[in-house]
């Protein structure tokens, strides 16, 4: 979904340094639960990034990637 109508949720992305490659995980888990609804989407789409759960699963996996790098 391109076009924002209800809730400005790439703004708050880019405030909140969010990688485009998180936020594009976001759309796409959301628009399977909202395939129709874009305000539900919009809205499911900004929650998700405001709760920050992305920031913790983002930071596991950086973490884990870290630890396979180590000799």
């Amino acid at each position: 979904m391109k076009k924002i109508e209800y809730f400005n949720y790439q703004k708050v992305a880019r405030e909140m340094k969010v990688p485009l490659s998180i936020l594009k995980k976001i759309e796409d888990e959301v628009k399977e639960e909202f395939p129709k609804d874009k305000m539900m989407y919009e809205l499911h789409v900004l929650r998700a990034l405001r709760s920050k759960f992305w920031e913790k699963k983002h930071q596991v996996k950086s973490f884990k990637v870290m630890e396979q790098r180590r000799p």
